[in-house]
This record gives structure tokens, C-alpha cells and sequence, in this order.
């Protein structure tokens, strides 16, 4: 038999421990992945055309993400870019050049995946996608009141 994936592992975790909320995933993701995933709203992500994005830093993960007043979009997008850091894609991924000509000033990191909303030709971007689609669905499985899905993903 195949031992599970970090991804397999995830789910597992997220099954067994029964999150309802985004924090816990990723406080759970940080321990699989071994380092912090430090999530950061970014002001500069405002007019740009992506949502957000995960950098990789030698001792950390580091999202970034559009400023936004809605809880539900935040959420999604951390899972999206939770997906990109679980699946690995930093490792088979070239870096991204509109992401390094946004943000020119943090030379030292490693720019692993960009999110353009819309734009899912990408192999990766789906696959981020799909697991975002699949974390709101075990939250909300373990919400109390079926309801309190809107207050994580809408």
C-alpha cells in the first residue's frame, strides 16, 4: 500500500479534528509542511489582478493576500494558496514573472504560484482551486448549523 500524501494527510487531519474555520487548516498545514505559513493581507494586491499568491521564504510560506471586507473570500482564497503550498507545486513550478514585477522590493523570495482569478488553463490553478472547493466542503461539515457555511465560504 502507498503511505498517504500531505494532502491525504490533510484531509485526514481536517476529518478527524473537525476545523470550522480557516485558522485551523492552516495552523494544521504549518505541521505537516514543517515551517509557518504566515497569511497577510497586502494592500498593494488591491488593483492588481490577482486575489493572491503564496512566496516561499526559507524558514516559511508566506500568503499573501487581496484586502477584502468579506470573510468568505478570504477563506477561499487562503485555501486556494493552502492547496498550492500542500500539493508542492513550488517544487515543479517556475517562478511567476508577474508576481516577482509586483512585488520588486522582496527580492529574497521565491514567488511559488500567483492566483489570477479566472484564469484556470493552469494545471496548478485548478488543482488549487479544487482543494479550496473541498476545504469549504469539510468546514461546513462540521459547522453545527448548516447555515453557518455562509459565514465561511458564502
Amino acid at each position: 500500500m502507498t503511505p498517504p500524501t500531505l494532502v491525504d494527510r490533510f484531509w485526514q487531519l481536517g476529518a478527524d479534528a473537525g476545523w470550522t474555520g480557516i485558522d485551523e487548516a492552516v495552523v494544521a498545514a504549518e505541521h505537516l509542511v514543517g515551517k509557518p505559513i504566515t497569511v497577510r493581507e497586502e494592500s498593494f494586491l488591491a488593483d492588481e489582478p490577482v486575489c493572491g499568491f503564496v512566496a516561499t521564504l526559507e524558514h516559511q510560506h508566506l500568503v499573501m493576500i487581496s484586502p477584502t471586507p468579506s470573510l468568505t473570500f478570504r477563506a477561499f482564497v487562503i485555501g486556494h494558496e493552502l492547496g498550492h503550498v500542500l500539493h508542492g507545486h513550488h517544487e515543479a513550478a517556475p517562478q511567476a514573472a508577474a508576481i516577482r514585477s509586483l512585488v520588486p522590493d522582496l527580492p529574497e523570495y521565491k514567488v511559488e504560484r500567483a492566483l489570477a482569478r479566472g484564469l484556470f488553463e493552469n494545471e496548478y490553478e485548478r488543482e488549487a482551486e479544487l482543494f479550496a472547493d473541498r476545504l469549504a466542503q469539510l468546514i461546513r461539515g462540521h459547522r453545527e448549523r448548516p447555515s453557518a457555511f455562509r459565514g465561511v465560504f458564502g
